[in-house]
């Protein structure tokens, strides 16, 4: 199986020693599946806070980290 991280551009996080947002990528995890798409669904079966606290699935962006020989 071939492996994936996922991440996205939604949200923000605060710097330690400032009281800014600063807008960047979050990372929600990686998975494993056969495609892109099949990982996506692992992703988010085994992680259904990605949901519930709003990131925008189809908003997410995928990156082949491991191709399975």
């Amino acid at each position: 199986m071939n492996e994936y991280i996922f991440f996205t551009s939604e949200g923000t996080t605060y710097p330690p020693k400032e009281d800014k947002y600063v807008d960047n990528c979050q990372l929600l995890g990686r998975a494993k599946g056969y495609t892109s798409e099949e990982a996506k669904k692992n992703l988010l079966k085994e992680n259904p806070w990605i949901e519930d606290v709003g990131f925008d699935v189809d908003r997410i962006i995928t990156e082949q980290i491991f191709i399975a020989s």
